[in-house]
């Protein structure tokens, strides 16, 4: 008998969209990094939420001043991120696909975006953001801190399926390998206190 094989990433976060919108839109403890992230653009800075979710940050920089356009890889998520942010633009797309149809922004904000790409799809994704952040233009990338896929959290059963969502941690030495002539490393935005998870910002030369 032959063992069925799991679903993907973006079954994965279309089955559980809903679940992410009613914990991430009552929980803004995202907003003092993107506060901080906010305050290295310019004025009214068009901003790609890479990896947008159902939209929750997406809306907190708007309301910081920014001009949106979010993509994700989940259809239901964009539903949500649609319905809760009417006057916002949101695009079902999948992170490695060319997005250039979304045109230039000053800044991409990729929130654990990056955790469901391996090594070798980080240089890719890099290319994408390349091809429309403006000269000068910045990245924020919020990493896990470590090497590898992590099965604990790539492998989930939900209502008995099975779902592998591909998460991968990264260090910055590998963001700074893949995305060499394209962006240089400036700064950690740090949290206060430990944490595995990581906040980069990179800029593109002008």
């Amino acid at each position: 008998m032959m063992t069925k094989p799991p679903k993907g990433v973006r079954e994965f976060y279309d089955k559980t969209a809903r679940e992410w919108a009613d914990r991430w839109y009552a929980d803004d403890s995202m907003l003092p990094l993107l506060r901080r992230f906010m305050a290295l653009l310019l004025e009214s800075p068009r901003v790609l939420d890479l990896c947008c979710g159902a939209g929750y940050e997406s809306g907190r920089m708007a309301a910081l001043g920014a001009q949106i356009v979010g993509i994700d890889l989940s259809g239901e998520s964009i539903a949500i991120a649609r319905e809760r942010n009417p006057a916002l633009t949101f695009h079902e797309e999948d992170m490695l696909n060319d997005y250039a149809y979304t045109g230039p922004v000053d800044a991409v904000v990729c929130i654990a975006g990056l955790v469901h790409l391996s090594w070798e799809q980080l240089r890719c994704a890099f290319e994408r953001m390349d091809a429309v952040l403006r000269p000068g233009g910045r990245l924020l990338l919020v990493i896990r801190e470590g090497v590898g896929r992590q099965a604990e959290r790539s492998d989930v059963v939900i209502d008995g399926e099975c779902y592998d969502r591909a998460f991968y941690a990264h260090t910055l030495d590998e963001l700074r390998e893949t995305s060499a002539g394209m962006f240089a490393y400036e700064q950690e935005l740090a949290d206060t206190g430990p944490s595995v998870w990581r906040n980069y910002v990179f800029c593109k030369p002008e």
